[in-house]
């Protein structure tokens, strides 16, 4: 999984890179439309989140028809969502960037544009998700990371291609990059797909339109907080957007430049993090709290040195990193001094506060893994709206400091919301399953009765039945 996210960075990385050369502003495109196209993934990304700790529960308890019943439940609410929410997001656009973004007018129709082609992206993000959380709630990371890196692999290809133009192929800008992230989704998507028909043999996704009582009550607790925090996170970063756009397009530039110095700090961060939902879900479905715990405090601990240390290395190279994005390119000599500046001036007061960051997201993966969602949001609310948003708008305009006070309001949410996160994850009360006690009553009878652990062959026969070749 730190694989994945180490991938999805590079070719993050690559757009960025290839956008600078296109146009010094148009590097600020992809950062204008993440937060609104956030909010219309919301809704997938917490049901599939929620469905991650029903799946892993399950698969710890051994209950793989309830596993596959689930997954098949969960590919078709994702996909019909994805088709739903991409064209929403498409018809709306155009209001979004100019009323409540109120995107800088020099990159509006690169940022319209950019944001058209990625509603088609929220389509096969819908589906990428839902298998690749399937497979992973098995305890195969593997795969789903051999998929992302194929798909990051033929995005960085594609970029210059895109975005630059070759030989009758037009440049196409932010429009380009855009497209090269669905072509790398598309990729991704089918080896997903094979490794399921191949390696999963016994697991049958099929179309299921029945959303049961059990089903619903079980996901539905799980999701709704999670889809609060998520809206609450894009808006929040809206706003945050929209407070930086006051400031023209060399701050907007800036900001996006260092969150490519924040993606390489925080690299050890993502994978890790989402390892430990599956860690903690598997554990607490097979009734193992107390190990549950201690995946959740070691792992945490763990992150937080990891990314101290990503995070100083980064700093030492920042001036080499930066100078990679700033190209001059349509822009004059003193605009180029004036991103540098508020480049340097931003990571020099944030950049230390990443390893608290990190915390945060501990947090919310514990709360995935266990099923206890209400607190982590509860966090990043305060977090963002609180501090970053409320206090941001706050020291930069009522108090008069700039981009000064944006930077510092940025740091002042990122170790506040990281202390209280660990506080819950040390002492709070997560370390509860949501799957049922009857089904993990009937996990345990069978357990009892089959003394010898079942192994399921790539067929979906089980151990007697199968050579050793499918075993």
């Amino acid at each position: 999984m730190l694989v994945v996210r180490l991938v999805q960075d590079v070719y993050g990385i690559v757009d960025s890179f290839w956008l600078s050369r296109y146009h010094q502003f148009a590097i600020a495109v992809p950062r204008q439309v993440w937060p609104s196209y956030s909010i219309f993934t919301a809704f997938v990304m917490s049901f599939v989140s929620a469905n991650i700790a029903l799946l892993s529960q399950y698969a710890g308890a051994t209950l793989y028809e309830e596993f596959s019943n689930t997954a098949s439940k969960l590919v078709f609410v994702s996909t019909s969502s994805g088709f739903l929410f991409g064209t929403l997001f498409y018809i709306l656009a155009p209001p979004i960037f100019t009323y409540i973004v109120a995107t800088p007018i020099e990159i509006y129709d690169e940022v319209l544009a950019y944001a058209r082609v990625m509603s088609v992206d929220i389509v096969f993000l819908s589906a990428n998700m839902a298998l690749a959380t399937i497979i992973q709630a098995l305890g195969d990371t593997r795969a789903p990371a051999l998929s992302q890196v194929a798909g990051g692999i033929a995005n960085a290809f594609l970029d210059p291609i895109f975005i630059m133009g070759l030989g009758t192929m037009p440049a196409m800008g932010a429009a380009g990059a855009a497209l090269a992230t669905v072509l790398s989704k598309v990729i991704s998507l089918v080896m997903m797909l094979q490794v399921i028909r191949k390696r999963y043999a016994w697991l049958k996704l099929r179309i299921d339109w029945s959303m049961d009582r059990n089903y619903l009550y079980s996901s539905l607790p799980i999701a709704l907080p999670l889809l609060v925090m998520n809206i609450s996170n894009s808006l929040a970063f809206n706003m945050q957007n929209r407070l930086v756009n006051i400031f023209g397009s060399i701050a907007a530039s800036a900001l996006s430049i260092g969150f490519i110095v924040f993606d390489l700090a925080n690299t050890s961060l993502w994978g890790l993090t989402e390892g430990i939902t599956i860690m903690v879900g598997q554990n607490l479905g097979a009734g193992n709290s107390e190990r549950a715990k201690r995946v959740a405090k070691r792992t945490s601990a763990f992150i937080f040195l990891a990314v101290f240390v990503t995070a100083a290395i980064v700093y030492m190279l920042k001036d080499l990193i930066i100078l990679a994005f700033i190209t001059g390119q349509g822009v004059s000599q003193e605009d180029v001094n004036q991103i540098l500046f508020e480049v340097n001036r931003f990571l020099s007061i944030t950049i230390w506060t990443l390893p608290f960051f990190a915390l945060t997201f501990s947090s919310i993966s514990v709360g995935r893994g266990s099923g206890h969602t209400t607190m982590p949001t509860a966090i990043n609310i305060l977090r963002l709206w609180g501090l970053r948003v409320g206090l941001g708008y706050i020291m930069a305009l009522a108090l008069g400091l700039g981009t000064l006070g944006i930077y510092m309001a940025f740091a002042a949410s990122n170790v506040i919301g990281g202390i209280i996160s660990i506080l819950w994850v040390s002492w709070g009360r997560w370390a509860k399953p949501v799957i049922s006690e009857a089904q993990k009553g009937f996990a345990e009878v069978r357990e009892v009765k089959t003394p010898v652990p079942v192994v399921m062959c790539g067929d979906g026969r089980e151990h007697g039945e199968c050579s050793s070749k499918t075993k």
